[in-house]
C-alpha cells in the first residue's frame, strides 16, 4: 500500500518536471530558428579570391610531394 501511495505522490511531480523540460526545449528551437532565420535575411559579404596567395604558394613549389 505505501509504495502505491508514494508513486501517487510523485506522479503528478514527475509530470510537472517533464512538462517543463518539454516547454523549456520548445522554446530553445523556436528561438534557434528565429535566430537562422534572422540571420539568413541579412546581407552576406563574401570576399573575391581569398585563397589566392595559397594558390600562389602552390604553383611556385610544384607539387605538394615535392620539397626541393
Amino acid at each position: 500500500m505505501r509504495p502505491l501511495i508514494l508513486i501517487a505522490c510523485f506522479t503528478p511531480l514527475a509530470a510537472i518536471y517533464i512538462m517543463m523540460k518539454l516547454a523549456v526545449w520548445m522554446s530553445a528551437i523556436n528561438d534557434e530558428q528565429k535566430h537562422v532565420r534572422d540571420e539568413s535575411r541579412k546581407p552576406h559579404v563574401y570576399m573575391a579570391n581569398v585563397y589566392a596567395d595559397v594558390d600562389e604558394e602552390d604553383e611556385e613549389y610544384g607539387s605538394k610531394t615535392d620539397y626541393r
